[in-house]
C-alpha cells in the first residue's frame, strides 16, 4: 500500500482499460483521474499536477508516441509509464522502444497484471530505476547520449 496517495492520469480510448486500471491503482491508495484522449488532457487538464501517466500508445488523434512528447514539455518531472498490445503492422515492442525513445520511463506490455502494474507505478514513483514486479515487462527509459 502506498504511503501517501499519489495522483495518476490514466489515458487509454479504451474505457474497459481506464477502468481496470483506475481500479488497480486505487486499490494501492492512488488517486486517479482517467482521459479518453491526449487532446482532452491538454483542453482540460492542462493546470492539473501529476506525479505519473499511464498512457496507451495506439488511440485515435494525437497518440500515445506524439503525447508522451507533449506531456514532456508541459510536464517535464512527470514519471510515464507507456503501455501498449501493439496494432496492425507494428508490433507492441516496436511500440514500446518508441515510447521509450520519446521520454517514457517504463514501458508495459498488455496484458499486464496488477503486480507488474504496482511494481512499476512504485519503481518509479519512489525513484528506483527498475519497478520490482514488472522486471521482465517493464523498461526503463534510455539515457539519452
Amino acid at each position: 500500500m502506498a504511503l501517501d496517495r499519489k495522483f495518476i492520469l490514466v489515458i487509454d480510448d479504451s474505457s474497459t482499460i481506464r477502468t481496470l486500471v483506475g481500479e488497480m491503482l486505487s486499490r494501492h491508495g492512488h488517486q486517479t483521474l482517467e482521459s479518453e484522449s491526449v487532446e482532452l488532457v491538454f483542453t482540460d487538464m492542462e493546470r492539473v499536477e501529476f506525479d505519473l501517466v499511464v498512457i496507451d500508445i495506439f488511440m485515435p488523434g494525437m497518440g500515445g508516441i506524439e503525447g508522451i512528447a507533449r506531456i514532456r514539455e508541459n510536464w517535464p518531472d512527470v514519471k510515464i509509464i507507456a503501455i501498449s498490445a501493439g496494432v496492425d503492422e507494428m508490433d507492441k515492442e516496436k511500440a514500446l522502444r518508441a515510447a521509450a525513445i520519446q521520454g517514457a520511463d517504463m514501458t508495459l506490455a498488455k496484458p499486464f497484471t496488477e503486480e507488474e502494474l504496482i511494481g512499476a507505478v512504485e519503481g518509479l514513483l519512489s525513484g528506483k530505476n527498475e519497478a520490482g514486479g514488472a522486471k521482465r515487462k517493464a523498461r526503463p527509459r534510455r539515457a539519452k547520449p
